[in-house]
């Protein structure tokens, strides 16, 4: 991998506009330059102690939770060649002082603000990678997954060679790399699209969360299509409430001269973003019809006829580009929404409406969202990544659609994360299953009856619940008590492959489980 010198990164950096700093980052390099420092030796730059290798270049910020100047005598240790660290006084950018190692001294140089600059930073440092790349960008409540995934699908299907970063990975589909965060860090995000640029990707479908916005973990003027999905219910224990979380997602979307906009018209924020004066001209809306059809959008893709039959979904598509038929494996109205999309990006991209229809025949469902499971005899089961009360309640109204018997619903939620939603899901539990398993979700610190207590206080009638606190116990005996004919929502942990009690990750795939519960039989 050729590396950026940091001396030169640090000059180009200096002349971003609006790059609002006392001395520039020109007058950072004449320092560090003053030293005597060999930038050749650079490897990656890196803002995680415990990622850092020999000659790797550590960027020790100030985060949202620690300090990460305690971890550059460790990062030292482990070989870093210089260390940036963040100073909040103007006139320290670009003091030098030097920490002692085994090799020779490390310089470690200041620089003011670094956790609001280390996104143009990194950029810079590996050359700008997503010029060269077309960046779309999916942000939203439900639905980023599977949009992701989808999109990536398409692409490929398409002779367009394409990767993800999100939850369940970076890189191409059949080669996924894991990742800690549904948005990488900055250094990270930078590091991964140089690696896809070198690869010959040309697309890349990225999960854009509202903490990563909100953390500056990127640059929305990277992004050339900016997707919105829906806003519901989640992650109020860090934004503190809704209007802080839709200003949060909103920050995805910059009008700019290249920066298109994929907005959901059928949800309530993506309809007032639609509404305001600085809507971007180029903005696609997507949705229902009838939910569609009086938004000031000059682009549009819209579903009506839509059908839910045994073997997936099937709508027309009317748009600004033209008009097909789409049958697709997926399940659920809502998979209706993320195809809608799908649609929209692939269109505005300047795929073909006419493809469309044996493009999207294409596309299968992603491990963990609305995932179907059955054998001949035994209830189906779905596994769905729902954790939020919105998300469950579309899980279960589109299994609803689906179902031929009872519907039944095993769940939990989180510990140490938003109670609100705990009576919340409960209630929606009780409104649209027909019977309820409460179970663990990764209970963390936290009581895992407790949690159950507290979703239980939801639910008006609790003669259709039970209480089985072991999770995997929870799914089998559910999926044996069921009858043939009935579906059984295992939500929650979708693609995931552990729970999280107390301080310990133990192991635990959901989808293997039903794997073999059903291989005992004729399974299909």
């Amino acid at each position: 991998m050729t590396k950026r010198k940091l001396l030169k990164l640090m000059v180009k950096e200096a002349m971003v506009p609006n790059f609002s700093i006392n001395k520039t980052l020109a007058n950072f390099a004449i320092n560090l330059a003053a030293t005597g420092f060999d930038d050749s030796r650079c490897g990656n730059l890196v803002n995680d102690s415990r990622q850092v290798q020999a000659n790797d270049v550590f960027a020790a910020i100030v985060g949202t939770q620690q300090d990460a100047s305690q971890f550059i005598t460790a990062a030292i240790a482990q070989g870093a060649s210089v260390v940036i660290r963040q100073c909040d006084e103007a006139s320290m950018h670009g003091h030098v002082e030097y920490q002692q190692s085994n090799r020779a001294p490390v310089p470690v140089v200041s620089f003011y603000q670094l956790a609001d600059k280390l996104h143009q930073v990194s950029a810079h440092y590996y050359q700008m990678p997503s010029n060269d790349l077309t960046m779309i960008g999916v942000t939203g409540t439900n639905g980023k997954t599977s949009c992701c995934h989808l999109l990536a699908q398409l692409f490929t299907a398409n002779q367009a060679k394409s990767a993800i970063i999100g939850t369940l990975g970076a890189g191409p589909l059949d080669d996924l790399q894991d990742v800690n965060n549904t948005t990488p860090g900055p250094t990270l995000l930078q590091q991964l699209l140089l690696g896809f640029k070198q690869q010959g990707i040309s697309n890349v479908a990225m999960e854009v969360s509202s903490h990563a916005l909100a953390q500056k973990r990127l640059d929305a003027n990277m992004i050339d299509i900016a997707v919105f999905t829906n806003l519901s219910r989640d992650h109020l224990d860090y934004h503190g409430d809704m209007q802080s979380y839709a200003r949060a997602k909103q920050k995805l979307f910059v009008k700019n001269s290249d920066q298109r906009w994929v907005i959901n018209g059928d949800d309530a924020v993506g309809r007032q973003w639609l509404e305001q004066d600085d809507v971007c001209n180029d903005t696609l809306v997507y949705g229902l019809e009838q939910s569609i059809s009086a938004l000031p959008a000059k682009l549009y893709v819209c579903a009506d006829n839509v059908k839910c039959h045994q073997a997936g979904i099937s709508f027309n598509v009317h748009s600004s580009f033209g008009h097909c038929h789409i049958d697709s494996s997926l399940l659920g109205k809502f998979n209706v929404s993320n195809l809608l999309a799908v649609i929209s990006v692939a269109l505005s991209s300047g795929v073909g409406i006419d493809e469309m229809p044996s493009l999207v025949q294409q596309l299968q469902s992603v491990a963990g969202r609305m995932e179907l499971f059955s054998a001949h005899g035994k209830a189906s089961a779905v596994v769905d990544y729902a954790h939020t009360p919105d998300g469950l309640e579309q899980a279960l109204r589109s299994a609803r659609q689906h179902c031929q018997g009872k519907l039944w619903v095993v769940f939990g939620c989180g510990g140490d994360r938003d109670k609100g939603k705990r009576p919340m899901m409960g209630a929606i539990a009780e409104q649209f299953a027909d019977h309820i398993v409460l179970t663990n979700d990764n209970p963390r610190s936290e009581s895992a009856e407790q949690i159950t207590d507290d979703i239980a206080a939801g639910i008006k009638d609790l003669s259709n619940t039970q209480v089985i606190i072991d999770r995997q116990q929870a799914v089998l005996t559910t999926l044996a008590k069921a009858n043939a004919k009935d579906m059984v929502l295992l939500a929650g942990k979708g693609h995931e492959d552990y729970l999280i009690i107390g301080e310990q990750t133990i192991a635990y795939n959901e989808r293997e489980v039903v794997r073999q519960f059903y291989t005992q039989g004729d399974a299909r």
